[in-house]
């Protein structure tokens, strides 16, 4: 199973909400995207499906839109790909943590994504305002 270390999540991360519109294409950028959101899941949690669209929803505010998801497609999408499992009778959902499609270094669960994102931008900013600048000379 393929791992991902926190400096390839970030980079990639950050790429991908800055980048173009819509799901990625690649697995790799998918699954980089189901895993930011599933950050914030308890690992020995039941959730009610009401208490996992909250937690989604967490996820789907600052970035979903981006992608094309909402809380509803996103639950979906972890539970076809297994980062989520559903009750047989599909009233709870828990975090998987045994066999997970990717595996990731447990350093990416402290990032803050958002000030991930926010960092990032700035940096891009910083770097048009010196090609301006070294345009201009």
């Amino acid at each position: 199973m393929p791992h991902l270390t926190e400096s390839q999540f970030t980079q990639r991360f950050t790429s991908l909400v800055l980048g173009g519109p819509g799901l990625p294409k690649k697995p790799l950028d998918r699954h980089v995207l189901f895993i930011s959101a599933i950050l914030k899941l308890e690992p020995a949690r039941q959730y009610s499906e009401n208490e996992l669209n909250d937690k989604l929803r967490e996820w789907t505010a600052p970035f979903g839109a981006k992608f094309g998801l909402d809380h509803v497609t996103l639950r979906r999408y972890l539970v076809d790909e297994k980062y989520i499992k559903r009750d047989a009778a599909g009233l709870t959902y828990a975090l998987e943590t045994t066999d997970l499609p990717y595996t990731f270094d447990r350093s990416i669960e402290a990032l803050d994504l958002e000030q991930l994102i926010a960092e990032a931008r700035s940096e891009r900013e910083k770097r048009k305002q010196q090609y301006m600048k070294d345009a201009k000379q």
